[in-house]
């Protein structure tokens, strides 16, 4: 099996001289619709509070801010509003197009999402629901019975719900071929770090639920039915809610029970026509995880970063933006990049990362514009590795020098690297235009030796590495964005490497944007709707 996840791997990576299998060119005609809905599906509306109404930006890194809030109607839309929602519109001409706070590859949106709520989170009898962001509303796709709705309570400790996480491949293949379950797996990411931090600011934990096998998961949030013309998989099963010591069972007669539900409304055609990527769908039934060990879930004690006093996190949240070029002038002080690098270190942000365990990406920077740092190579080593291991099969002229006393960083090679940085992600500028660029190197073979369920959940890191970037960049006055595009093993050989160990998954730059002023931008939802008073 680890054979033919690494022979997706290999078939799927960018080289100078050719790309990954892909469509060649869009097909505009087969562009997949922007938003997954399920009609005859009974809609509850949801609503949020003012953006002002928010707790400080670095607190909710460390640990759930406060008590736990109330499981409600209330809370449970701004977690939705917080992480998944769509944060505005753009227009140009005849054409417009939402953006979103979880931000996707290619803004193709692969990632949805099902809630089961216990009895009495949004309505008297418990329910399964599927996430409209385009209404900011819950799509009812099946009422619990009684019987099974007082099971779900009886196994849910109080005061918290399950989050299905699903992807829609089509989404990504449409644009990027076979290189696609990369992408869908990226935003995966992304939408766990959205949903940890939003949860966090209501003083809820955000878990992946490992005993539960993903197959079982289709089968639980309704996506192994007929009706779909765009399959539809399950990625993930969250516990979000008042934190919890260790993972707890869900029973089979529950599993059983929530499967064998009836179903409402009818999931829409995205397209008129799909092409099949066969290594796609292969790599996607290889990974799927089993049924795992039940998981500690320690707690989160760890104090408060302190970088950006009296920021406020929900406007930040909700005016992210992916960049589409950078000025190549801008640049930055060393002060700020060592805070953005401390806010990625695992042991700081425990809220964003906990839930994968073991830190298994690391990163290597290209310095650019660093006042008060030297351009070149640097390595962050963020716990993937043993230091004393970190050299073994690289270059063997990197300095190894460590700059500072706080972070495992060091200098590798001095020298400007902006042409360098360029080349790697597919000769674009943009990586050569912004203060900082980075590769995100995952221990490939360590993980694999785990078993292929592993091999999506290191995209899973390098995704809530990207969304905390863009957070930090936002919080800065600058931008970032992802970038899904690089040679692969052009960045390998840079750093001469021996062997398979490491694997660059995800490329990532920020500098100080340049936007398009043609382009109009819109609220999200054209009225604001309030939670009533009490």
């Amino acid at each position: 099996m680890n054979d033919a996840v690494r022979g997706y791997h290999e078939l799927s990576k960018h080289r100078p001289d050719r790309f990954a299998p892909g469509p060649g060119q869009l097909d505009w005609a087969t562009q997949p619709a922007p938003f997954r809905r399920y009609s005859g599906a009974r809609l509850l509306e949801l609503w949020h509070r003012p953006l002002e109404e928010t707790p400080p930006y670095d607190a909710v890194f460390a640990a759930p801010v406060d008590e736990a809030a109330p499981l409600s109607r209330d809370s449970i839309s701004q977690l939705l509003y917080d992480s998944l929602a769509i944060s505005a519109w753009k227009e140009a001409g005849a054409s417009k197009w939402a953006l979103r706070v979880n931000p996707s590859s290619g803004n193709l949106h692969p990632t949805e999402a099902y809630l089961l709520l216990p009895p009495g989170a949004v309505e008297e009898g418990g329910v399964l629901a599927h996430y409209a962001s385009d209404a900011h509303a819950l799509e009812v796709r099946a009422e619990l019975p009684a019987p099974l709705g007082a099971q779900l309570s009886a196994a849910l400790p109080p005061g918290g719900f399950l989050l299905g996480l699903a992807s829609i491949p089509w989404r990504e293949a449409w644009k990027y071929g076979e290189r696609a379950y990369r992408y869908c797996q990226h935003d995966l990411g992304h939408a766990l770090a959205a949903l940890a931090i939003a949860a966090s600011a209501l003083g809820w934990q955000v878990r992946v639920m490992g005993g539960v096998a993903e197959e079982t998961l289709d089968g639980l949030l309704g996506l192994d039915r007929p009706g779909f013309v765009e399959p539809e998989f399950a990625d993930a099963l969250l516990w979000i809610g008042p934190a919890q010591a260790h993972e707890f069972t869900l029973p089979p007669s529950l599993l059983d029970g929530l499967a064998a539900l009836e179903l409402q409304g009818t999931a829409n055609r995205l397209s008129r026509e799909q092409r099949h990527w066969p290594e796609l769908e292969r790599v996607h039934g290889l990974c799927r995880a089993p049924r795992l060990p039940l998981a500690e879930w320690p707690a989160t004690t760890t104090t408060a970063l302190e970088d950006n006093p009296g920021l406020p996190l929900r406007p930040l949240l909700h005016r992210r933006r992916s960049a589409q070029s950078l000025d190549g002038r801008s640049g930055i002080q060393a002060e700020l990049l060592l805070a953005w690098l401390r806010r990625l270190m695992p042991g700081n942000s425990p809220v964003p990362f906990a839930s994968l365990g073991e830190a298994r990406v690391d990163l290597l920077l290209f310095v650019h514009r660093v006042q008060g740092m030297a351009p070149g190579l640097y390595w962050l080593a963020r716990g993937a590795a043993a230091e004393a291991e970190l050299a073994t099969g690289l270059r063997e002229d990197f300095a190894w020098e460590r700059v500072s006393d706080e972070l495992p960083l060091y200098r590798l090679l001095e020298g400007d690297a902006r042409g360098l940085a360029g080349f790697l992600s597919c000769g674009q500028d943009i990586a050569a235009d912004g203060c900082v660029a980075l590769a995100m190197l995952a221990r490939f073979d360590a993980a694999l030796e785990q078993g292929a369920w592993c091999y999506p959940r290191l995209y899973w890191e390098c995704g809530q590495i990207g969304q905390l970037l863009y957070l930090e960049a936002e919080a800065a006055g600058l931008s970032g964005t992802g970038i899904g595009c690089y040679f692969d093993d052009s960045v390998h050989e840079l750093l001469e490497m021996a062997d398979s160990r490491w694997q660059s998954l995800y490329h990532f730059t920020i500098g100080r944007a340049l936007w398009d002023e043609r382009l109009t931008t819109l609220p999200a939802y054209p009225e604001l709707r309030r939670p009533p008073r009490p």
